[in-house]
């Protein structure tokens, strides 16, 4: 147990096909929660495009608490896109295991290799990276004078 929670009292929920418009918007809700910089439409664009979409979600009895999202970056890839918890449910290892069934669901549909990206603002997400197994691949600045950070992971 840690921050005073119980890591058990949370369950997880799968989504591979098309998530419903009214779920989907309880994850834009929660996604707007989340991230100050958040791009509903963005968001809701990139889940109806991409391919082998994987939407994992976690609730705290019926409450909405974290998510994670990903698709298919090639066909030896899975690109593990955005995801977040509420910053009250943080340090209970949610984060973590959404990062295990996402990798889990992976490595059960034929990928080899975990990519994700992320920024130095975000300490604690470079961090779990990092521990989870994943190198940095590659550094670069995008045309908003982000530095993103590329990492890679072998199933």
């Amino acid at each position: 147990m840690t921050n005073g929670m119980d890591e058990n009292k949370f369950t997880y929920q799968q989504i591979e096909s098309q998530i419903s418009s009214e779920l989907l918007e309880k994850v834009l809700l929660l996604y707007a929660a989340i991230f100050e910089d958040h791009k509903p439409d963005f968001f809701k664009q990139r889940i109806k495009e991409k391919e082998d979409v994987l939407i994992l979600l976690v609730y705290d009895a019926k409450k909405l608490i974290g998510f994670k999202v990903g698709y298919r970056y090639n066909n030896t890839t899975f690109y593990s896109w955005v995801g977040g918890v509420l910053p009250t449910y943080r340090k209970n290892g949610i984060a973590q295991k959404l990062i295990h069934l996402q990798h889990q669901w992976a490595t059960e549909h034929q990928y080899q290799k975990i990519r994700t990206k992320s920024m130095n603002r975000f300490k604690p997400m470079l961090i779990l990276n990092l521990k989870n197994g994943f190198d940095i691949v590659q550094v670069y600045t995008n045309d908003s004078q982000q530095t993103k950070i590329i990492f890679e992971k072998k199933l």
